[in-house]
């Protein structure tokens, strides 16, 4: 957390200049209110008044002041925010496809947003108003010297005492919030895990079992806050009954020095008036240090999250001039038997090529081998016959179009290009070629695709996505189950578009292309 503080240091050092000049008024005025008592009893008027334009001058600027330090701890804490989000997802994206799927994406999302507010509300905010704290201790414990060292020991020695309560119980502090923080992260896995099925939640019409098994996540996640809220009560609870007993201790040592007659009445109503800028700043330190401590297990995994998953070491794949060889390839998933043994497989760019058999024969886990998502057990994969085990990662040459739609809610446009830039002419072209023409004019390219393509057709998602992969044009294109849960008519017509695809080297995944088709492939590889 410390480089977010450290790349956010202007706004901190200016929260603390402006909490410090605030801090100092704040003392200094009240010793102009003991002067203000002082000459009003003495009968000075004009004294009196000049002392009165002087506390008014001193409030206005500790309130100008205080304000200009919200200011800038409104700046340190949402840079702090802003930059420690950005870092999670970046260290989402730079993961590989396999160390991705180790998590659900609700556990991803809780990174994002609880835990991230956890620490910005623990941590982000706590360390200026630890400083706002500390200088106000700094200048009031300065003036009770001022007054009267015996004052000053006593009250300093008595009002920190409530400071020890956060070290004592440590462990149990920082156990409880990261329960709580497991708990609703446990809670967001399941919510988006639910969410991501709601169509069968209502086909099936469980809602009323979904809801229970909510109600049993969202109670545990509660039980868990109320652990650690009642902590923290308990624990401000001591704080505070140990601040008012010091408190009514140095109440009666300052009455005692009026009676000795080292008080005047002035120097009483200052002394209490520091006391009561002293006790309650001691209260609020006490619960800061317990939010520190609360979340810094939190901060350290945080930390090593974000500096987890980066993709496997090596250069990338960026073209396939001749080919692809598997010899020999054999795969096992681990605990699991072998899925591929003994496949052979050879393909040259500007070729088409269909991999088919039934369900679970390891055509996918053979993509997903030339994808680098795994090592293979045995044999050996080469692209222009260097081993793939040289590269680290294929993307630069490949585009792999799934089962499974996938399409951003986002403009048909930036579905298309990706946020590329890609001229409209271009895009018409394209549409128009795969038949989709109602598609083809700007409007229908501003217009918007909603989360998944939940406003088009199948056929029409799938030939989107095949848009796009043909757009981004690299030497490889692969297609896995491109037929999947389509009509007949419109699987005949993506057959038709697949085929008429030149110039790439075409690995179509499919147990499903039509018998008749089949000749106008390069090579057909039946599997199983």
């Amino acid at each position: 957390m410390k480089k977010y503080q450290r790349r956010n240091r202007a706004a901190f050092f200016g929260a603390l200049v402006f909490i410090f000049l605030s801090n100092a008024f704040a003392v200094v005025l009240q010793f102009f209110k003991g002067d203000v008592l002082d000459h009003a009893i003495a009968g000075e008027t004009g004294t009196t008044i000049k002392y009165v334009l002087l506390l008014i001058s001193f409030i206005l600027g500790e309130v100008l002041f205080y304000y200009v330090y919200k200011r800038f701890c409104a700046s340190y804490v949402t840079g702090c925010t802003r930059l420690l989000k950005r870092d999670i997802f970046e260290s989402i994206l730079r993961r590989d496809y396999v160390a991705y799927k180790e998590r659900q994406q609700g556990e991803y999302i809780a990174k994002l947003t609880n835990d991230t507010d956890a620490i910005k509300d623990r941590r982000f905010k706590m360390l200026p108003l630890f400083f706002d704290i500390f200088f106000k201790i700094l200048f009031v414990s300065a003036a009770l010297f001022l007054l009267d060292w015996r004052l000053a020991l006593i009250t300093i020695a008595l009002l920190t005492t409530p400071l020890y309560i956060p070290k004592l119980i440590e462990k149990r502090v920082q156990k409880a919030q990261t329960e709580y923080l497991k708990s609703v992260e446990a809670k967001l896995k399941k919510v988006n895990d639910w969410l991501s099925g709601f169509e069968i939640i209502k086909n099936f019409s469980v809602e009323r079992q979904i809801m229970k098994r909510f109600d049993e996540v969202n109670d545990a996640a509660a039980a868990k806050l109320k652990r650690d809220t009642d902590l923290g009560a308990a624990a401000q609870l001591i704080t505070t009954l140990i601040s008012y007993l010091s408190y009514f201790i140095v109440l009666v040592f300052a009455a005692w020095l009026v009676l000795r007659g080292d008080f005047s009445a002035g120097d009483f109503f200052v002394a209490i008036g520091m006391i009561d800028q002293l006790s309650y700043p001691l209260i609020s330190l006490a619960e800061i240090i317990r939010q520190l401590v609360a979340i810094k297990p939190a901060c350290c995994e945080m930390k090593e999250f974000i500096s987890a998953g980066a993709e496997k070491a090596g250069q990338e794949l960026n073209e396939v001039k001749c080919g692809i060889v598997c010899k020999d390839v054999s795969f096992a998933y681990p605990g699991s038997e072998p899925i591929l043994s003994n496949f052979d497989f050879e393909a040259q760019v500007g070729k088409k090529y269909l991999i088919k058999g039934p369900s679970g024969c390891g055509k996918t886990t053979a993509v997903n081998l030339l994808l680098r998502y795994y090592e293979v057990s045995g044999g050996s994969i080469t692209v222009d016959g260097v081993p793939i085990t040289d590269y680290g990662s294929t993307y630069g040459c490949m585009t792999v179009v799934r089962q499974e739609a996938v399409l951003f809610r986002d403009t048909l446009r930036n579905n298309l290009t990706m946020f590329g830039d890609v001229p409209d002419e271009r895009l018409v072209e394209l549409l128009n070629g795969l038949g989709l023409s109602k598609f083809a004019n700007r409007e229908a390219l501003d217009s918007v695709i909603e989360e998944n393509g939940a406003n088009l057709s199948g056929g029409e998602k799938k030939r989107i996505c095949l848009a796009r992969a043909l757009l981004r044009d690299t030497d490889v294109l692969i297609l896995d189950e491109p037929l999947a849960n389509l009509d007949e008519a419109t699987a005949g017509k993506i057959e038709d578009l697949l085929l008429s695809i030149k110039g790439k080297l075409l690995l179509v995944v499919s147990h499903q292309f039509t018998e008749g088709k089949l000749p106008m492939f390069d090579g057909v590889l039946t599997m199983g």
